[in-house]
């Protein structure tokens, strides 16, 4: 647990520091299988018993730290936030938060830290294995003596699916329990293991605590975030953890190290610590609006140690003192649906968006994009088998579509715009993600996914004559790589001739088939638009020392550093315009920023100008669509 807590807090400090969590895995598998395998053995396991005390050990400290999460929220979150929280709440009271943040994960997804109970992702995990393994245990002790081959079977089959997975899909690997269970299982196994196990000399119980140990901490060291994990990764933490179980208590480093008072108080408070630690660091990193300094941190972490132990002390040790009543655990199970309940509420009725927030420098309802997305039909000019490889495949009416916009999804957020701000006579289609292609139209047989979408794409534009311009919108950190905390390219990066090349080759290709071409500038880079809410977030002075968000110092921007920061890419934009004299070149920057002002921000006149990332909101779409589509219109004779 405390390599969880520091590597939330210090990431820095200990890269491998996640893997506490499948240390712990291994841990409770052992624990609570070592409890059932016993009491069927003595023939007193009792499936409601089993459950009752699950839920004595499980609710108590997560339904404070849940109503807490909604408390706070209430008060800081903007609706948006407080509606994903809402969600998150019923997922956590119903032990599915890792299903949930498997579905959330992908481009459009917001970051880790902004998520107040991302940690109950594990607790999931956990929840899901103990409904079927008690049932699973039970039909297992009828046929003892194939046991350990049948654990061993769940244990290889789970592994192997994770080992599988990880190398395509590791966020499915991550949060998935089917790839999650054999770590578990490795306890429950380990379990039955040490009941029939020979004798061990005390010689040997220290090496195999020893090398437990080793491998644990090369684990904490070795992996990185970045690496295909947990599949065969996850070997090190968990064997490091099965085989300082194995090594008993009386093994020297498990005597004189892990015996320690601390440490033992440490795993008293193990649990609350887990819950608190995360929604603290969380909350602090959503006020601050980026990452909160060490000293915060820190305090943070005093901060979550003390209210565990107040929780174990105040909570935890009062209900496990009465262990058979039953008003207990039927107040437990009551609270915690109230809790669920109360998320769903928050989730239907969207955050409770007509709350009045005195802190929002913006109207939060205008962080949105796509709203009218439903209204647009699923198609492109794209065959049904192909068309799934497409993201966005979409088109404003059943009308031929004379106007077509390729990109990607900076091009989808500004696609709404133009459609729903054209007349019926300006039908559109979009195909995305695309990019101009890297190589000639001819070389089909390239093996390269990308590649063909493009090419699939542009043929599809190219050869549909009812089609007279094509918009191309892409992002510039597709063509440069740029610092995306200030959104600038690296500096002395020049124009690339090959990129020069193939844009001007993909509009040229578009120019021959009687098509113009219109190239949309990118918008200025910002960080997401939550982060840029900022103010006071109650009526109270005293109050407010304490609950107030920080704006990010990056919502913020000179207009001349943006030119300064992005001029390379408008360099690239120059030579496409001279290499093509009949591209038509659009540049939202002065609707988005104040040029006389010299100023560049996330809001204007109250509105939010941008919704996810760096990406325009409905409400900025529709302002550039209202003046660019006089431009597209005059195109056309």
């Amino acid at each position: 647990m405390l390599s969880v807590v520091i590597f939330h807090a210090f990431p820095s400090l200990i890269h491998g520091g996640f893997v506490g969590v499948d240390i712990f895995f291994v841990i409770s598998g052992f624990l609570i299988s070592k409890h059932i395998w016993e009491e069927l053995l003595t023939g007193t396991f009792s499936i409601r018993t089993f459950y009752a005390r699950r839920v004595r050990r499980i609710f108590p400290a997560l339904i404070v730290v849940l109503l807490v999460c909604l408390g706070f929220g209430w008060v800081i979150l903007a609706p948006e936030e407080y509606e994903q929280l809402g969600k998150h709440i019923v997922a956590g009271a119903i032990f599915i938060s890792n299903l949930i943040f498997w579905q959330e994960a992908g481009y459009f997804d917001n970051a880790a830290d902004t998520k107040p109970l991302l940690h109950l992702w594990s607790l999931g995990i956990e929840e899901q294995f103990y409904i079927a393994w008690p049932l699973l245990l039970i039909f297992l002790s009828r046929y003892r003596r194939y046991f350990g081959w049948a654990l061993l079977g769940i244990l290889g089959a789970s592994l192997t699916y994770s080992i599988v997975v990880v190398g395509h899909d590791a966020v499915a690997d991550f949060y998935s329990p089917l790839t999650r269970f054999w770590e578990l299982a490795l306890g429950a196994g380990l379990a039955h293991f040490v009941a029939h196990k020979p004798a061990v000399s005390a010689m040997n119980r220290s090496i195999i605590s020893w090398l437990g140990l080793g491998l644990i901490f090369c684990a904490v060291i070795i992996i990185q975030r970045d690496y295909s994990f947990p599949g065969a990764w996850a070997l090190l933490p968990t064997m490091g953890a099965a085989f300082l179980i194995y090594a008993g208590e009386d093994a020297w480093p498990n005597r004189q190290v892990l015996s320690n008072r601390v440490l033992v108080w440490v795993g008293l408070i193990s649990y609350p610590l887990y819950l608190w630690h995360w929604p603290l660091l969380s909350i602090a990193r959503i006020m601050e609006s980026e990452t909160p300094s060490v000293e915060v941190r820190l305090w943070l972490v005093i901060a979550s140690i003390v209210l565990a132990w107040m929780t174990y002390r105040l909570l935890e040790l009062p209900v496990r003192s009465k262990p058979r009543s039953r008003k207990i655990v039927f107040m437990l199970c009551l609270g915690m649906f109230l809790l669920g309940l109360a998320g769903l509420i928050v989730r239907k009725l969207d955050g409770f968006n007509t709350r009045q927030f005195s802190m929002l420098n913006g109207d939060s309802t205008t962080i949105v994009l796509g709203a009218d997305r439903g209204r647009l039909q699923h198609e492109c000019g794209i065959a049904e088998a192909q068309k799934s490889i497409f993201p966005y495949c979409l088109r404003s009416g059943s009308a031929e579509p004379r106007y077509a916009l390729l990109g990607d999804s900076k091009g989808e957020a500004l696609f709404y715009g133009l459609v729903r701000e054209s007349k019926q006579d300006m039908p559109w289609v979009m195909i995305g993600n695309v990019y101009p292609p890297e190589h000639d139209v001819a070389d089909a047989a390239s093996e390269d996914i990308q590649h063909l979408k493009n090419q699939l794409a542009l043929q599809t534009i190219v050869h549909n004559p009812s089609i007279k311009v094509v918009v191309l919108t892409v992002a510039l950190r597709v063509i440069f790589p740029i610092n995306f905390n200030t959104g600038f390219i690296a500096a002395n990066v020049p124009p690339s001739p090959e990129k020069i090349a193939v844009y001007s080759r993909t509009i040229q290709q578009l120019e021959q088939a009687g098509k113009r071409v219109v190239f949309v500038i990118d918008n200025p880079t910002f960080p997401a638009p939550t982060s840029c809410i900022s103010g006071d977030a109650t009526s109270s002075p005293f109050l407010n020392q304490f609950l107030r968000r920080k704006e990010n110092p990056h919502c913020t921007m000179r207009y001349t550093d943006h030119l300064a920061g992005t001029q390379a890419y408008r360099q690239f934009i120059g030579e496409l315009k001279r290499l093509h004299p009949g591209l038509t070149v659009y540049d939202p920057t002065p609707l988005l920023c104040d040029i006389p002002r010299n100023v560049c921000t996330i809001t204007q006149e109250g509105k939010f100008l941008y919704s996810y990332g760096d990406h325009i909101s409905d409400y900025a779409n529709s302002m550039i669509a209202l003046d660019m589509l006089p431009v597209i219109r005059a195109l056309v004779p």
